[in-house]
């Protein structure tokens, strides 16, 4: 394990930066869903299956988004990590919910303050888990430790092709493939109005969803079954 990696970020078209913050991203509607496409691939490359969970400490960023996308086109199960949680909830969540691929940024800033996200995953990460994979997403240039052989640099992973079997995997997602084309329009009788999202909830945070642990005399499956009942809103 190297404790002096870093990753060199690439400039990209369209990401705008001011002094002081980490770089924005401005993309398309049609871009925003190629990264999502592109990351489905990647994922389905790393074995992720339908009903497989994957683990997310990001805060709320582009790659956060394109990563919630890839699960749902692949029916995958995000399951968002507080980053830089120190607590033990981490560990509690990857254990419970078996997640085998891990995303995570290298630092984050919150209120004024870097978090080591990636080095205090590594915390969490030594024991038992079933973590085969890690992808760290560099929001800022820090050192993070390193374990050759699972841990990789997000943008320095090319979207893999479809493994064999999963041929229907561009097929299988909510959006057209051709954006030119127009959606059905739904019977009016179905039309709901609500806003699911107008209330903010106490997991509505920069940091992501669900910062609060289990119930102390949970069973290991509380997560997982929390997740099959109620995926999180959170993008």
């Amino acid at each position: 394990m190297s404790l002096d990696h870093t990753g060199e970020r690439p400039g990209a078209t369209g990401r705008a930066h001011q002094p002081g913050t980490a770089p924005a991203d401005v993309l398309t509607h049609v871009q925003l869903l190629d990264r999502g496409k592109r990351a489905a691939s990647l994922l389905a490359g790393l074995g992720v299956r339908s009903g497989d969970r994957v683990a997310v400490a990001l805060p709320m960023c582009l790659e956060s988004l394109v990563i919630t996308l890839a699960c749902v086109r692949i029916g995958a199960l995000r399951v968002s990590l507080p980053p830089g949680d120190g607590s033990g909830l981490v560990r509690h969540r990857l254990r419970t919910s078996g997640a085998r691929v891990v995303v995570t940024a290298d630092s984050c800033r919150h209120e004024g303050t870097v978090l080591p996200v990636k080095a205090a995953l590594e915390r969490a990460l030594a024991g038992s888990t079933r973590v085969e994979t890690v992808l760290v997403v560099q929001l800022l240039a820090r050192p993070v430790p390193w374990t050759p052989g699972r841990d990789l640099w997000w943008h320095e992973t090319p979207a893999v092709g479809e493994p064999p079997g999963h041929e229907g995997l561009p097929g299988t997602g909510p959006y057209p493939e051709d954006m030119s084309q127009d959606l059905p329009e739904p019977p009016p009788d179905s039309l709901i109005f609500d806003d699911p999202l107008a209330g903010t909830g106490r997991d509505d945070s920069d940091l992501g969803w669900g910062g609060h642990p289990a119930p102390e005399g949970g069973t290991a499956g509380d997560l997982a079954r929390f997740l099959d009942e109620k995926p999180p809103h959170h993008l």
